[in-house]
């Protein structure tokens, strides 16, 4: 823990201080000059928090061998304490938000809706779930009590009160939670004939499997598989013979027969392997993308998603909530043009995905779907 007795410390106020030649050596030096003192008390006691919750946090997730870059990223997100709460020059802020997005490549904190149901129970109220709504034109968190209608409408001030106050903190100004809504509901059981209904299709479900996946196991098949009551649906790469998917069929059939389900069809879809391989491949990389720019509403994005080409060629879509004719729209799609470029290049991901080196572009469009261009 980190003293701040002025008697201790020679403190320095980082406003003052120049833009570094190297932001990489300066961020590997910046944690044990925290550990100096060499920042102002007013902010020793929020990063000293901050920042051990994000040593905990990042233990979790890296094995003993860690990475030099990983221990680079961890000093530039202690640097973005800093920045997040207006402490540095705006020419420092400027070229640090060049940086990508770090917080996907780590365990985020809590999200609101683990930490709304976390202090509503410590508290004392009744939660049986807390959900969040997102997609639409607005969203939010619904908070279901398991008490009766009358309890429920006495503790839903209280309840909204906390939620807000977590939605409404510090940690998450500038982004999509402050414009979330609440909304505190009874919890209701399922009525016992859904629960009838579902022990009845879970039992079908478990007899059909019975039969299905051992045939499966044997042909060595590596897909999904799924289906309904009557239906058994299988996927096949289009590297696959023809002759082995009509012989995996053809056994499945047999022995549903046999097993007296021959009301059961058997249908199949043919995939792209390359394609899917590559979707894979981005999985990890969009999801990141997404999860950092459309929560912080300073990059105004509406839209992440991506499409592989035959598996030859990724593109990766960002659609921003300015036309494209405004003159901030440029110098935004450049901005993030450059951000997802350095968080694709991060060792994190660029694991995963070099393989596209050169087989990968980024398509930025404003609100009126035209494509943005540097």
């Amino acid at each position: 823990m980190v003293s701040n007795k002025e008697n201790m410390y020679k403190h320095t106020n980082l406003d003052q201080l120049q833009v570094p030649v190297s932001l990489e050596n300066f961020t590997k030096k910046l944690p044990q000059r925290y550990q100096n003192g060499e920042f102002d008390d007013s902010r020793i006691n929020q990063v000293d928090r901050e920042w051990g919750q994000y040593e905990k946090r990042t233990r979790k997730q890296w094995s003993a061998v860690k990475k030099s870059a990983a221990t680079v990223l961890a000093a530039s997100a202690c640097f973005l304490l800093f920045i997040g709460s207006g402490f540095v020059s705006p020419t420092m802020a400027k070229m640090v938000s060049k940086i990508p997005p770090l917080s996907t490549i780590y365990d985020r904190f809590d999200t609101p809706v683990q930490q709304i149901e976390k202090n509503l129970k410590k508290e004392g109220f009744p939660v049986k779930q807390v959900v969040e709504h997102a997609g639409g034109s607005k969203e939010g968190v619904y908070i279901f009590l398991d008490a009766s209608k009358e309890q429920v409408e006495e503790m839903k001030e209280g309840v909204e009160k906390t939620a807000f106050n977590i939605i409404n903190s510090n940690q998450y100004k500038g982004t999509i939670y402050e414009d979330y809504y609440v909304k505190v509901k009874q919890h209701k059981e399922p009525s016992q004939e859904w629960k009838e209904e579902d022990a009845r299709n879970q039992k079908q479900w478990d007899e059909l499997a019975q039969i299905v996946e051992p045939i499966l196991k044997f042909h060595d098949y590596k897909q999904s598989w799924g289906g309904g009551q009557n239906t058994v649906h299988l996927e096949f790469p289009n590297t696959e013979s023809p002759e082995k998917i009509a012989e995996i069929e053809k056994n499945i059939t047999d022995a549903l027969k046999a097993a007296g389900k021959d009301n059961v069809k058997i249908e199949h879809r043919i995939f792209n392997l390359a394609k899917e391989q590559q979707y894979q491949r981005w999985g990890n990389a969009i999801s990141g993308i997404a999860g950092e720019l459309k929560m912080y509403k300073k990059y105004k994005v509406s839209s992440v998603g991506y499409k592989s080409l035959k598996g030859e060629m990724m593109q990766v879509h960002i659609g921003i909530k300015l036309p494209s004719t405004d003159p901030k729209t440029a110098v935004l799609a450049a901005d993030l043009r450059t951000m997802i470029e350095e968080f694709i290049h991060t060792d994190e991901i660029w694991n995963q995905v070099k393989q596209d080196d050169g087989h990968y572009e980024i398509i930025i469009k404003g609100k009126d779907k035209k494509v943005i261009t540097e």
